[in-house]
């Protein structure tokens, strides 16, 4: 597989993945919503960190980010052999441009050039009578 070959699958994984975005925010119930909002300001934790901030057990703690690590919207990472927790946010999509954008852009050009090279000294102008007024 060649290098473009990975550059482009990565860029279809990353498509397909899905993340976080303020609109799920708003809809997940209020715990989840408040356990998401504190992780982000953390950057990330770790299962016993989040188990404090909620004020439960780990094993609730874990349940709950279980389910947040299903939706995609939080991503497991092992540092220094400890599970962290960070979130993952979704990718800002792009405007879909046309596969012909070059081409366009191209044929549009000659058109601005040409309008470009017309002389547009308001002296000539006047000197040749073309001023109204």
């Amino acid at each position: 597989m060649g290098l473009f070959d990975r550059l482009q699958s990565e860029l279809e994984a990353r498509e397909k993945a899905e993340g976080l975005t303020m609109a799920d925010v708003l809809a997940l119930p209020d715990e989840q919503s408040a356990l998401v909002s504190w992780l982000i300001r953390q950057k990330e934790a770790s299962l016993n960190d989040v188990a404090q901030y909620l004020d439960t057990s780990e094993a609730d703690a874990q349940t709950m980010l279980n389910s947040l690590v299903e939706k995609s919207f939080i991503r497991e990472m092992m540092i220094a052999g400890v599970t962290r927790y960070k979130i993952r946010f979704a990718l800002k999509r792009g405007r879909d441009l046309p596969l012909n954008i070059w081409q366009t852009l191209d044929d549009r050009l000659p058109d601005e050039q040409s309008q470009s090279e017309q002389p547009t000294d308001s002296k000539s102008d006047y000197k040749s009578g073309n001023v109204e007024g």
